[in-house]
C-alpha cells in the first residue's frame, strides 16, 4: 500500500519557516515541526492485507512509471555534498513536466519589491505575504537556481494544498531537492540532517517501487502458472537467478515449486531444504503480499513433515488448494469470504 498524506497541515508551518528564514529569527521549535513533518510521509510500511486485494483492484503500473523508477535511481549515487553543489540543470531536472516556473519577469519584480516591515506581513492576505516572504529571499541570495527551486517547489505542491497523494519516486526526488535548496542557502547542522533524513526517504520509496514492479511481475507469472506450468517453472527459475543469484538456496527453492506445481513426490528431505532456503530468504521482510506460491509452498512442506491442525494455517492452506484447483491466480483469492 502507497504511502498518503495531505498537505493541508504542511504548508502553514512552511510559511512560518519561510517567514523566520526570511527575517533571521533563527531556529525555531515550529521550523523543526515543520521540516519534520515533511521528513516524515515517506515512511512506507506495507501490510499483508494488501494481498486480499484481487489484481484488477491494484493499480497497475506502466512504462512510464519504470522509466520513472530508473530516472529516480540515478539520484541514489548522490552524497549531501553533491546535492548541495547541483549544477544548474540539475535543478531543472527535479522539477516535473507540471512545474510552474518562476519566469524573469516574476524574479525581477520580486528583486525591487518594497518589502513591508515583518510586523505587517501577517495582516496581508497569504499570497501576498508569499510574495513578500520570496522578495526578501531572491533579494537576500540574488537569482540563483536554488532559490527558484525552493520557491517553485512550494508553489507546485501549494496548488495541491488539503488533498492527498501518493509518495512517489518522482515526488520523494523533489522533496531532496527542497531540502538540499534549503541546506545551501543556510547550511546549517539541522538543515544537512533534514536533508540526509530525506534522502534516506528517497532510497526507501524507490525500494518500494522496485518491489511493486517486481510484484507486478510475479503477478503476470502466476497467470502463466495456471496456463502453462513449464514455462512457468523456466520463467521463475529466470527471476530467482536475476534476484538472488545461482546460488544453492534459490536452486532449492525452484526445484521444489518445480515438483509441487508439477505434483511429483517430493520427499521429507526435500521439505526441510526448501524450508531452511525459505526462511533464510524470506524471513527479512512479509512475504505473503508479494511471495504467494513461495508461501503456499511453505505450508505444503511444513503439512507433509508434520500435519497442520492449528484452525488458522489450514484454513490459509485449503484456500491455496482451493485456487490451485480451479485454476485461479493465487493473487486473486478472495480470503475475505469465510
Amino acid at each position: 500500500m502507497k504511502n498518503r498524506f495531505s498537505l493541508s497541515n504542511f504548508f502553514p508551518l512552511v510559511a512560518v519557516l519561510s517567514l523566520l528564514i526570511c527575517f533571521g529569527c533563527g531556529d525555531t521549535e515550529d521550523e523543526q515541526e515543520a521540516t519534520h513533518f515533511t521528513n516524515s510521509v515517506f515512511f512506507f510500511d506495507e501490510p499483508a492485507e494488501e494481498s486480499l486485494q484481487p489484481a484488477e483492484q491494484l493499480p497497475q503500473l506502466t512504462d512510464e512509471d519504470r522509466e520513472k523508477l530508473e530516472e529516480a535511481k540515478q539520484w541514489l549515487q548522490l552524497t549531501v555534498e553533491d546535492w548541495r553543489n547541483l549544477k544548474d540543470e540539475d535543478w531543472e531536472k527535479l522539477k516535473g513536466e507540471d512545474w510552474v516556473r518562476l519566469t524573469d519577469a516574476e524574479v525581477k519584480e520580486l528583486m525591487k519589491l518594497e518589502i513591508v516591515p515583518w510586523d505587517r506581513l501577517q495582516e496581508l492576505p497569504e499570497e501576498q505575504a508569499e510574495k513578500h516572504r520570496n522578495a526578501a529571499l531572491f533579494q537576500q541570495f540574488g537569482d540563483i537556481p536554488q532559490l527558484r527551486y525552493r520557491v517553485e517547489f512550494d508553489r507546485h505542491y501549494l496548488k495541491n494544498r488539503g488533498l492527498p497523494f501518493t509518495a512517489t519516486p518522482e515526488i520523494a526526488k523533489q522533496f531532496v531537492g527542497y531540502f538540499a535548496a534549503n541546506y545551501f542557502l543556510f547550511p546549517e547542522e539541522d538543515r544537512r540532517r533534514l536533508l540526509e533524513d530525506e534522502m534516506k526517504q528517497l532510497k526507501s520509496v524507490i525500494e518500494h517501487e522496485e518491489h511493486r514492479f517486481e510484484k507486478e511481475e510475479l503477478r503476470h507469472l502466476d497467470q502463466l502458472r495456471i496456463e502453462d506450468p513449464e514455462a512457468w517453472i523456466e520463467s521463475m527459475r529466470a527471476f530467482f537467478i536475476r534476484k538472488h543469484g545461482n546460488t544453492p538456496g534459490a536452486n532449492t527453492i525452484i526445484e521444489f515449486l518445480r515438483k509441487l506445481e508439477l505434483d511429483l513426490p517430493r520427499a521429507d528431505e526435500e521439505c526441510h531444504s526448501y524450508l531452511t532456503a525459505y526462511n533464510a530468504f524470506y524471513t527479512a521482510f512479509k512475504v505473503r503480499a508479494t511471495y504467494e506460491y513461495e508461501y503456499y509452498a511453505m505450508f505444503e512442506a511444513s503439512n507433509q513433515l508434520r500435519p497442520i491442525v492449528a484452525d488458522k494455517p489450514l484454513q490459509i492452506l485449503e484456500k491455496y488448494r482451493e485456487a490451485r484447483a480451479e485454476g485461479i491466480s493465487f493473487y486473486n483469492i478472495n480470503w475475505n469470504d469465510d
